[in-house]
C-alpha cells in the first residue's frame, strides 16, 4: 500500500464515521507534488464535494509564514534573531516575571529568538502556564480563534507586554502569544501590516496563490466549514483588525505542498529560498535542547525538539531516544490542519480538514503513516 492510499484510507474512515466533513491530501517527494486528493464533503450542511483547492483555517501553521518571513528580514539585515524585543517594543522594558507569587525583573532581557522557539515565557494559549493563567484570564487575552470584533494586533501586543513572564527568557517552553508579539515587530521593522509583509516576502515567491489573512469574497464557497462550529467564528472577507501572526492564517492544501517543496533541504541542506541565504539549515534544526517536553502543553511530542515554528528531531540525546523514529519536521493547526516532511526520506504529506479537539490526533496519524514510507514507496 502506498502512502496516499493509506492516508486516504484512514481519513475516509473518519468521513464515513461523521467525524470529518472532508479532508484534501498532498504528497511531495524530494522537492516535488507527488499525489493530491480530496474526499468528502466542504460543508456538513452541503452535499457539494470537497473541492481540491478548498481553503482552510489552518490555525497555528500561520507561525511557518511567519518563521519564513523572520528569517527573509534577518537575511536584509532588517532585524537580529538577537535583538531584545524592547529595542522594536519599547513597552515590554519594564516585563517582569511571575516566581513564587512574587514579581521580578528578568535574568536576561527578552529576545526575537525566544518569540520564535516559543521560549519567551509568554503565555494565553489553551494551557497557559498555572502561575500567570489568572493574569490572562483577568485580562481577557488569549489566542487568536477567527472571530469578529476584535482588537487590533497592537492592542492584543501592548495588553501582553503589562503581565507577567511564565519564566525567565529561555528557560521554559511556554506555547502562547508569542509569535503575535513577533508579527507587531515585523511590522514596525518593515513599516507596513503583516499580511502584505507574509504576502510579499513569502506567498508571492512561492506562488501561494490561496494563502492569507482573509478570503477574497469571490473565493468564500471554497471555505471548508466543521461539523461542530465554534462560538463565534466567521471568515474574514477584509483585512482583520488582529492580524495574528501565531494563529490567524487560511490556506491550501496545494499551497501548502508548494511551501513544503520550497523548504525541503537539498543534498547540501539548504533551501529553495535564495534569499534566505546561510540562515536557512537553522529552520529545520532543533532550537531548543533539554528544555524539550517541558512547559504545560508540550505539543511536538517525545522525541521532537522545536526550531521555528516547526516540530524537528530533539537535539536532545536523553529526549530524543524516547521516539527513535522521530525523524520529521512540520506542524498542525487547531481545526486539524498539519503537514509533515520526512527528513531521510524527503518524502512529505499534508492534511486539510476542519475539525476541532482532535489535532493532535491527526497529526500524529500522518506523522505515523509519513514516517512508514520511504522514498522507496515510489520507485
Amino acid at each position: 500500500m502506498d502512502m496516499m492510499t493509506e492516508l486516504l484510507e484512514a481519513v475516509s474512515a473518519d468521513v464515513a464515521a461523521r467525524r470529518i466533513p472532508g479532508a484534501v491530501l498532498a504528497v511531495t517527494e524530494n522537492g516535488s507534488l507527488i499525489d493530491f486528493q480530496a474526499v468528502g464533503t466542504l460543508d456538513p450542511d452541503s452535499a457539494r464535494p470537497m473541492p481540491g483547492d478548498a481553503i482552510f483555517r489552518i490555525y497555528s501553521m500561520t507561525k511557518v509564514f511567519t518563521a519564513l518571513a523572520t528569517l527573509l528580514m534577518v537575511a536584509q539585515d532588517r532585524l537580529r534573531l538577537t535583538d531584545p524585543v524592547a529595542e522594536w517594543l519599547p513597552y515590554f522594558t519594564d516585563t517582569r516575571v511571575e516566581g513564587a507569587g512574587a514579581l521580578r525583573p528578568p535574568r536576561r532581557p527578552l529576545l526575537v529568538e525566544d518569540l520564535m522557539r516559543q521560549t519567551a515565557g509568554i503565555g494565553g494559549g489553551y494551557h497557559t502556564s498555572a502561575n500567570i493563567k489568572p493574569y490572562y484570564e483577568q485580562a481577557e487575552l488569549q489566542k487568536y480563534d477567527h472571530r469578529s470584533e476584535l482588537p487590533t494586533l497592537d492592542e492584543v501586543v501592548r495588553k501582553m507586554a503589562r503581565q507577567p513572564l511564565a519564566a525567565d527568557p529561555g528557560t521554559v517552553w511556554e506555547y502562547g502569544m508569542a509569535m503575535d508579539v513577533l508579527g507587531r515587530i515585523l511590522e514596525v521593522a518593515d513599516n507596513r501590516p503583516l499580511d502584505e509583509i507574509v504576502d510579499q516576502r513569502v506567498c508571492r515567491p512561492l506562488g501561494l496563490h490561496d494563502t492569507g489573512f482573509s478570503v477574497r469574497t469571490a473565493d468564500l464557497d471554497r471555505v471548508a466549514q466543521p461539523f461542530v462550529t465554534p462560538p463565534g467564528l466567521v471568515t474574514h472577507q477584509e483585512r482583520p483588525a488582529w492580524l495574528s501572526a501565531g494563529s490567524g492564517g487560511y490556506s491550501t492544501a496545494i499551497d501548502f505542498a508548494k511551501l513544503l517543496c520550497a523548504i525541503a533541504p537539498d543534498d547540501d541542506g539548504q533551501l529553495a529560498i535564495p534569499a534566505l541565504g546561510p540562515i536557512t539549515r537553522h529552520l529545520f534544526v532543533d532550537q531548543i535542547g533539554q528544555l524539550a517536553g517541558g512547559g504545560p502543553d508540550y505539543i511536538p511530542g517525545p522525541g521532537y525538539g522545536f526550531a521555528y515554528g516547526l516540530h524537528v528531531p530533539s537535539s536532545d540525546p536523553t529526549w530524543a531516544a524516547l521516539d527513535p523514529h522521530a525523524q520529521t519536521v512540520g506542524w498542525l493547526g487547531r481545526a486539524a490542519t498539519s503537514f509533515v516532511h520526512h527528513i531521510p526520506s524527503g518524502v512529505g504529506a499534508v492534511l486539510m480538514t476542519q475539525c476541532y479537539g482532535r489535532a493532535v490526533h491527526y497529526r500524529d496519524q500522518v506523522r505515523s503513516i509519513v514516517t512508514r514510507h520511504q522514498a522507496t514507496s515510489w520507485t
